[in-house]
């Protein structure tokens, strides 16, 4: 039974305002967030005049596509100044580093895009630095940015897809079967591996953060030579990126914003 009332109203506007979280700067229109969201058009109209009313949402113009609204984003701006997503990934990031010997990134959802927060580089004397903080790549391009992708639920990944396929190919030289099989071996090992894909010589393993909702919100990535990076050692490479990714999981979503435990945690 569909919820009702003011909780229902709340319940669907979270619904909308993610769906608008994870589409970008474009936006979505109409049918689109009802088609994603599960509301008839009528209620996701209802529901979104509410929220550009309360400026969580923004209309470019009238029928066109809607996108978050300047108070998501102070909202948004204060949270980070809570949470400090970097701050509390990390000490993990540095233990895998130093655990792996190896370059370890933290990548960030942004739409279509992935864009590094932080890089930690570890004691092997080759390191392979392939991202800067800041840089940003298309979804499926980079272990990282693959086990994001992978972990996006359709028809979601379906949107994502139609973004990136063309940049994808164009830019990177990864084809859609190519990437198709990517995103299907990476479901089914629960990580990602790829190797020769960004720079020839050059493996990586990433693996995705996800939310308390089971949403990829970034992800962390191993990259390495080769020869560091046999086949023999990508499963441990992927324990040890379990272990890490498990961890700030736990401190981005079971602490509360300050660190201790988030109300109605054990």
């Amino acid at each position: 039974m569909p919820p009702t009332g003011a909780v229902g109203s709340l319940k669907r506007g979270v619904v909308v305002l993610k769906a608008l979280a994870s589409a970008g700067p474009g936006g979505l229109a109409l049918t689109q967030i009802a088609a994603r969201c599960g509301l008839p058009h009528s209620s996701a109209h209802r529901v979104l005049s509410q929220l550009r009313e309360a400026h969580l949402v923004h209309q470019d113009a009238p029928d066109g596509a809607y996108s978050l609204g300047p108070l998501a984003f102070e909202l948004g701006v204060a949270a980070a100044q809570q949470f400090d997503i970097r701050g509390r990934s990390r000490p993990a990031l540095i233990s895998l580093a130093t655990e792996l010997g190896d370059t370890v990134f933290l990548m960030m959802r942004s739409g279509s895009e992935a864009v590094c927060l932080e890089v930690e580089s570890g004691p092997a004397p080759i390191q392979v630095v392939t991202l800067r903080i800041g840089s940003r790549r298309p979804l499926g391009v980079g272990a990282a940015g693959l086990a994001i992708l992978a972990a996006i639920e359709q028809p979601e990944r379906d949107d994502v897809l139609s973004d990136v396929l063309g940049p994808v190919e164009l830019d990177w030289g990864i084809t859609p079967q190519t990437l198709d099989e990517l995103i299907a071996q990476t479901r089914r090992q629960g990580f990602s591996h790829i190797e020769d894909q960004i720079t020839p010589g050059v493996a990586g393993v990433g693996m995705p953060i996800l939310d308390l909702f089971g949403q990829p919100i970034g992800s962390v990535g191993v990259a390495a030579p080769v020869s560091r990076m046999p086949t023999a050692r990508v499963r441990d490479v992927a324990d040890a990126l379990g272990r890490a990714v498990g961890h700030i999981q736990n401190r981005l979503f079971v602490l509360g914003p300050r660190g201790g435990p988030s109300r109605g945690s054990p």
